[in-house]
């Protein structure tokens, strides 16, 4: 068994970093910071803990936005329904609903497309 979660970081490839730094702050109220390294875009998401697991947005030749391959899922709420109706009211598509795992005993999952078309996951301790 680790002795410590192995997840370090998470990267969601856009192709329009401005667009996809106005969605995940109008819908989540994040915070990016900005860096450019060589061609390469990148948005690091700012936390109050500078050494947490977290995310980038990145715009680099070979990676593409995808609704394949592997799923980022972030907590950004306490309850997940509210959020998921806020996003659907907006327009953004809810690829799969709230759902529990293990009958929400491990909280709650869903999945939506972002604005450059990736499969995002959203997770909460609680549905409503």
């Amino acid at each position: 068994m680790l002795p410590i979660a192995p997840l370090v970081w998470g990267e969601i490839p856009v192709t329009d970093m401005d667009r996809a730094i106005a969605f995940y702050q109008h819908h989540f109220t994040l915070a990016f910071k900005n860096e450019t390294m060589g061609d390469m875009e990148y948005a690091v998401l700012l936390t109050e803990q500078p050494d947490a697991a977290s995310i980038g947005l990145i715009k680099h030749t070979g990676t593409e936005p995808s609704l394949q391959g592997s799923v980022v899922y972030l907590h950004l709420s306490d309850k997940l329904q509210p959020l998921l109706d806020r996003l659907a009211s907006a327009g953004v598509e809810i690829l799969m609903p709230a759902t529990g795992i293990k009958d929400g005993e491990c909280g709650y999952c869903a999945q939506f497309v972002d604005s450059e078309g990736n499969r995002v996951g959203l997770w909460a301790r609680d549905l409503a």
